[in-house]
């Protein structure tokens, strides 16, 4: 996976909404298994990949996108058809990246578009993109407890979980039960991402500065090992971003 924080990436363009078919359609077809994410879930994945706080490499996000098994990898037609598919979602979770780096843009999840019989009102619906991006936390849940414990973390993750956590409670239930529930919570989910990008920016830099191995760009940094860490966690720095960095 390329540097989620490169000051400049050169970037392929976003998926045209053809390659964003080709993709759904290979998703949806008879190559994948019932456990593979469909579109609007892949979205919410990938996001959760881009704005974390590990920097995972394709192999270990990609496996978890065809199922919970290894039986559930998909059948490609070619070896050329494997690459199209795998370089689609490359250049989607590449697309996401820049989108949150544009602080003066709005981050744009791609979401489910819901009719219900008896409306004709179409609801917005994120509970598969908060399903995928809760599948991609418990890729490595360990990594995520500096949110978890922070003043905000939870509180800004909240309508991510309540949408797309396997198990809440019967209370948290009754807050996702209608499509009105479901929408204005999704309403909050880009707010709640770009908080969640920019609590970890200062961890996934300290990991670059680590593999890169240039350790006076560390000391640019300047951060009293004893002060509050600047990603939020209410934490000293020392023992929470700063241990990545050195």
């Amino acid at each position: 996976m390329p540097n989620q924080e490169m000051e400049q990436m050169d970037v392929e363009p976003a998926l045209s909404d053809r390659e964003m078919d080709e993709l759904d359609d290979f998703l949806m077809s008879d190559a994948t298994t019932n456990e593979v994410m469909l579109l609007d879930c892949l979205d919410g994945y990938l996001t959760a990949v881009a704005s974390g706080p590990v920097r995972l490499e394709q192999g270990d996000w990609l496996p978890r996108v065809w199922g919970p098994a290894a039986s559930d990898a998909p059948t490609f037609e070619s070896k050329a058809q494997e690459e199209k598919i795998i370089g689609l979602m490359t250049r989607h979770l590449n697309a996401i990246v820049w989108n949150l780096q544009q602080e003066d843009e709005p981050f744009e999840p791609v979401f489910d578009l819901n009719v219900y019989q008896d409306d004709e009102r179409e609801y917005v619906d994120g509970e598969m993109w908060a399903h995928g991006y809760m599948t991609a936390i418990n890729l490595h849940r360990n990594s995520w407890n500096a949110l978890f414990e922070s003043k905000h973390g939870v509180e800004m993750l909240r309508p991510i979980y309540l949408l797309g956590a396997e198990e809440v409670t019967a209370e948290e239930e009754q807050l996702v039960q209608t499509p009105a529930q479901r929408e204005e919570l999704s309403k909050t989910i880009p707010a709640s991402v770009g908080w969640i990008y920019k609590f970890w920016a200062p961890q996934r830099r300290a990991e670059d500065i680590r593999v890169s191995g240039k350790s006076s760009e560390a000391e640019n940094l300047k951060i009293s090992r004893n002060a509050p860490c600047i990603c939020g966690s209410g934490r000293k720095y020392k023992k929470c971003c700063g241990a990545s960095a050195e």
